[in-house]
């Protein structure tokens, strides 16, 4: 298979799971946001719940290491990608690089010389 519809097909899949984490992470802080309103809402002690809590928030920490953990390994799949010989490609679909209601499509395109 050609090398660049392999980077095509696992960059896609890069971003779908940065995504992913992404989305839980964010789905985890209001969580971790409506347990406190939750417990004062229903009057309870301070220590009722405490135990979830910190369930809660050991879960979410652990979601930050994954998430540093793939950006991490989307730094080494860029490296691999030059190395492989697509260094002028760019994998179109992530970070901070299109606008925001750009659909991300995975695409790849040729960077233009300077």
């Amino acid at each position: 298979m050609n090398r660049r519809i392999v980077a095509e097909h696992l960059a896609t899949r890069l971003f779908t799971a940065e995504e992913a984490v992404d989305n839980t992470l964010a789905a985890m802080g209001e969580l971790i946001a409506a347990m406190p309103r939750a417990r004062l809402q229903a009057r309870v002690a301070a220590g009722v719940g405490q135990q979830a809590v910190d369930h809660v928030m050991e879960a979410a920490s652990g979601l930050a290491e994954v998430r540093r953990s793939l950006i991490a390994a989307h730094g080494a799949l860029s490296d691999a990608k030059d190395q492989i010989g697509l260094r002028r490609v760019t994998l179109v679909g992530g970070g901070d690089k299109a606008e925001e209601d750009t659909p991300r499509t995975g695409q790849l395109e040729i960077v233009k010389s300077a």
